[in-house]
């Protein structure tokens, strides 16, 4: 998602503050909306897309939610951002996984993470000492 030169100024501004809670966005007559998505979360540091319904190669459906800085900047301190994020909208309970795809696949022209949640046991959780 590019932004013009006034919107980076906005968001710039917004990005002085502390981050806020994470509220929903109605979307649903936007043209500009993603066809995918189907929620929209925003606060006046991020702008989290959600598909609820992303299908799987295995045939098992998840959720995979688009996380995106609104000045278009890389994350500080990313994984806590991003558990943070997760544990707000989908629990403190949920374990989600971010994919990092083999290079032919990778798509990479913008700051934008994904976070996806699969549904119970379908994810081994790791055992942690």
């Amino acid at each position: 998602m590019s932004r013009t030169k006034q919107q980076l100024k906005a968001a710039k501004k917004l990005m002085t503050q502390p981050a806020d809670q994470l509220q929903p966005v109605e979307f649903k007559h936007n043209p500009a909306a993603p066809a995918w998505m189907t929620r929209c979360f925003m606060n006046n540091r991020y702008v989290v897309m959600i598909n609820d319904n992303a299908p799987m190669t295995n045939g098992v459906t998840a959720i995979r939610a688009m996380v995106q800085r609104h000045d278009d900047k890389p994350i500080p301190n990313h994984w806590a951002e991003m558990q943070r994020i997760k544990n707000q909208l989908f629990g403190s309970e949920t374990t989600a996984i971010e994919y990092y795809p083999p290079e032919q696949h990778l798509v990479n022209y913008a700051n934008i993470y994904w976070l996806w949640v699969l549904p119970e046991h379908q994810l081994p959780k790791a055992i942690l000492p």
